[in-house]
């Protein structure tokens, strides 16, 4: 009799558990995890994480993309997205919680060991982090057209005055001091893969093979300036924006002299436009040809022996 009692007990412990998890995956999946908390930072000045000032017609566009609420949009892994209330801007707020040391990690035993292992995955978070936050730097500076860049707050500051309202995804209202924030500020860009089966579907052949040239010589100037973005998903993280296409995900530049060199380039150029091919074989056959013939032209007969070198599984962007 005892033991069946406990057997009960235990189940209805299980169960209890059980219950708290599921309710946690679910409060989790409506919010997706979203709290002011998550994008909100204690960080002292950095100064090379600061931006040359705006100019007054950048300063003039900030001010009306900041002059109306915004309403949560997506979520990836370095990010929280959120819309402008005309759909023409998003705003994108670091997720700190993936650059935190887990909680659990604090109570660990002030043993050599331990505390050698916690200032380990401390440094790895921190410089993961910082990688991502100079690379906004970088498109700020280097690529703000070729990103729908219109601003990058990246320390905290006085002169901004700017209380931002955003609505999170069930709909709660939270006002945010913007000059206490690490944001970055975007033009609000179409999907490449959406416009290219628009243009299929309108019969405007004309108008893709113009955006596929006009990406091919985007990602080639980026090359010849030394520049790199180390995330081979470009589907993913192209779109378009007043007929051109631009980058929407801006986390994973960087400075990379070797990018001139044709022999690193070309390899790069055919690995980074691998999946799109594919994706062009299936869906829109007639410029999957267009693509692979100025391919071949742009890299040379090395085309046709060359294999896609990935750098590790591209992560899901914002």
């Amino acid at each position: 009799m005892k033991f069946r009692q406990n057997l009960l007990r235990l189940l209805y412990l299980l169960l209890f558990i059980i219950f708290l998890y599921g309710l946690g995956r679910l409060y989790f999946h409506v919010t997706a995890g979203f709290t002011i908390e998550n994008i909100s930072s204690d960080f002292t000045y950095q100064p090379d994480w600061e931006v040359k000032p705006l100019n007054e017609s950048e300063n003039k566009e900030l001010t009306v993309a900041l002059a109306q609420p915004y309403f949560y949009l997506s979520k990836g892994c370095q990010s929280y997205v959120f819309i402008s209330q005309d759909g023409q801007y998003v705003i994108k707020f670091f997720k700190y919680q993936r650059f935190r040391l887990q909680p659990w990690l604090q109570y660990f035993p002030p043993l050599p060991a331990f505390v050698a292992y916690r200032e380990e995955k401390k440094e790895k978070k921190w410089q993961k982090l910082n990688s991502f936050i100079v690379s906004w730097k970088i498109v700020a500076e280097q690529l703000r057209d070729e990103s729908g860049l219109v601003y990058v707050h990246l320390n905290k500051t006085t002169h901004l005055n700017k209380i931002l309202e955003i609505s999170d995804k069930i709909g709660m209202k939270h006002k945010l001091d913007l000059d206490q924030m690490e944001f970055c500020v975007q033009r609000r860009a179409d999907m490449l893969c959406d416009v290219l089966l628009k243009y299929k579907n309108r019969q405007e052949g004309a108008k893709a093979q113009l955006l596929i040239d006009q990406l091919l010589a985007l990602i080639l100037s980026e090359y010849a300036r030394g520049l790199a973005d180390n995330d081979h998903a470009l589907m993913q993280n192209t779109g378009v924006a007043k007929d051109k296409p631009i980058h929407i995900d801006v986390g994973r530049f960087e400075v990379d002299e070797e990018m001139k060199n044709p022999a690193k380039y070309k390899q790069e150029f055919f690995t980074k436009t691998f999946r799109f091919k594919q994706w062009l074989a299936k869906h829109y056959p007639e410029m999957h040809s267009y693509l692979e013939d100025r391919l071949i032209e742009i890299i040379g007969p090395d085309y046709f022996t060359m294999q896609p070198i990935w750098f590790q599984k591209p992560e899901r962007k914002a």
